[in-house]
């Protein structure tokens, strides 16, 4: 694993060309493409985060590590919001995008509500390695920069924003590929980290971040013929893009 500051750049670059050329696919509607230019959009601004923390890495507490800090916990409390709705727009159900939308907007209201409580709330005695009673902080791992983000009722905080990555896309009518697809994707690049090489949960966390770029490019329209479940109950394909229109 060689991680590194001009590697988070160039992913962060990619991913803004990459979410580019999702807003300008006008074969969908405007909403559809909001939502997965926004999924890519998203994660990239993380790797910016991440670029700009290297030289910074373990200062906590002070200057732009924490000033990083703190973007990276807002970063990481509206990430629901920001891959659901895109999940949710390969679904033959035309109203899993609004449904979705207003899952994930409400998930990440309450990550955010969390982060101004008193970080002594928590939901266990269990102590945290990565959200919780903790001070928000952009360390320097074994192998990547990694996450400390202070916040009340991190178990809730943590394993909510996991749902959103990983097994939200399953809720979806017919949404199955693309819901697979991140769920494998997010448990090897959240959870081989620390189970092969050792590195911390906020370690794992960061090296999702980074693997996310290309993962949320199979947003791009490039993949739709692949993730796409056939429909059976339209006809053809401008019968389904009216109906999300609708």
């Amino acid at each position: 694993m060689c991680f590194s500051a001009n590697m988070s750049l160039s992913l962060g670059v990619a991913g803004v060309i990459a979410s580019s050329i999702t807003f300008l696919d006008k074969s969908e509607s405007f909403w559809v493409r909001m939502a997965r230019t926004y999924a890519i959009l998203h994660f990239t601004m993380m790797e910016f985060i991440q670029y700009f923390a290297y030289p910074v890495a373990d200062q906590c507490g002070y200057g732009t590590n924490l000033w990083l800090s703190e973007l990276s916990t807002y970063h990481i409390s509206l990430q629901a919001f920001a891959i659901m709705p895109a999940l949710a727009t390969y679904s033959a159900d035309p109203n899993a995008l609004k449904r979705a939308t207003q899952l994930g907007a409400t998930l990440s209201g309450l990550f955010i509500i969390c982060n101004f409580l008193p970080r002594q709330w928590q939901l266990s005695d269990i102590a945290p390695n990565f959200i919780g009673d903790m001070v928000s902080c952009l360390f320097m791992g074994k192998y990547h920069i990694g996450y400390h983000i202070g916040s009340a009722y991190g178990l809730f905080v943590t394993w909510g924003s996991l749902f959103g990555l990983a097994l939200s896309g399953f809720l979806w009518k017919q949404n199955h590929r693309i819901a697979t697809y991140h769920f494998v994707m997010a448990v090897a690049t959240l959870f081989m980290p620390q189970w092969l090489f050792g590195v911390s949960t906020g370690e794992a966390a960061a090296i999702y971040c980074l693997f996310s770029v290309p993962i949320t490019m199979s947003f791009m329209p490039y993949f739709k013929k692949f993730f796409q479940t056939r429909y059976p109950e339209f006809s053809d394909t401008d019968t389904l893009k009216t109906a999300y229109q609708s």
